[in-house]
């Protein structure tokens, strides 16, 4: 995806209807090292870090329907990408500073255009993030020293500002959580008194899973208020029908683990509501 980013980057500085313009200037992603080689007035992005921003990092688990089945994937990581922007000229001396200077302005201001990246820009598999795309132009870096990354690129010190880009990563990591029906209504009626309403019994299920592992358990033995007893499946899975509506236990068990009651209330109020959670 970093590779996107770098297209996407490119696209809007490429951008000849939004001001200022950089006609005429080659924009590169290459290490500005010694070895760097160019032919014309140039604009280079050199990408040297990405790193997790913790400030937006997501704890809560994202749970959604699929086909039918509840699964349960990590939210995306919120990564910041950073870029060292510097300006090429092949004009000699003080000709060449004023030209780097004028083109390193050009692209700062064009930049500072967008806090936030507009979709039209992104690229390939950055097209559809889940979230803006916000820029940060020309803050401090206090992660780095200048003078060391000039000593360590072979080449004296140049004037550049820091550009940070954050995207969303996402992890593909899904996992079912929940069966196909988590709760189901039946409502019985004696037909005795047409006025008076049916009573409702629902049908439960939940899942049975290591606690701090979340991995399923199959084979352990859920009770429901200490009465009746299922097995879970392969998928850690369980279910029990005509159960009336109030406050139950539910208790699960498998050998190995510490047995665990779990309060519930039927009807649920969440999709993960009657999941119990066994401890080694």
């Amino acid at each position: 995806m970093f590779q996107d980013l770098d297209l996407t980057v490119r696209a809007l500085l490429e951008d000849a209807a939004v001001p200022p313009s950089l006609a005429g200037v080659d924009i590169t992603f290459k290490t500005p090292d010694k070895a760097f080689d160019f032919s014309q007035p140039t604009v280079n992005l050199f990408q040297y870090g990405v790193h997790e921003n913790r400030v937006l990092r997501d704890p809560v688990p994202v749970v959604e329907q699929v086909a039918g089945v509840f699964v349960q994937r990590r939210p995306p990581l919120r990564l910041d990408c950073d870029y060292l922007v510097t300006a090429w000229s092949k004009k000699p001396d003080a000709t060449g500073v004023e030209e780097e200077h004028r083109l390193l302005g050009t692209a700062l201001a064009k930049l500072s255009r967008f806090p936030v990246i507009p979709a039209a820009y992104l690229r390939n598999s950055l097209v559809g993030q889940p979230f803006p795309v916000p820029t940060w132009v020309a803050q401090s870096d206090d992660s780095k020293s200048l003078g060391e990354f000039w000593s360590a690129l072979g080449i004296p010190p140049r004037s550049s500002f820091h550009l940070m880009v954050t995207v969303a990563m996402d992890l593909r990591d899904t996992v079912t959580v929940g069966p196909r029906v988590v709760t189901s209504t039946v409502v019985v009626d004696d037909d005795l008194d047409p006025a008076t309403a049916g009573e409702p019994l629902f049908a439960i299920g939940g899942v049975v899973r290591e606690a701090g592992t979340n991995t399923a358990l199959a084979n352990a033995t859920v009770t429901l208020d200490g009465m009746r007893s299922t097995a879970s499946d392969t998928s850690g899975r369980f279910l029990f029908s005509q159960v009336g509506v109030g406050a139950h236990t539910l208790t699960a068990v498998a050998p190995g683990f510490t047995t665990a009651n779990r309060a519930i209330t039927v009807p649920a109020a969440a999709i993960n509501d009657y999941d119990v959670a066994l401890s080694p």
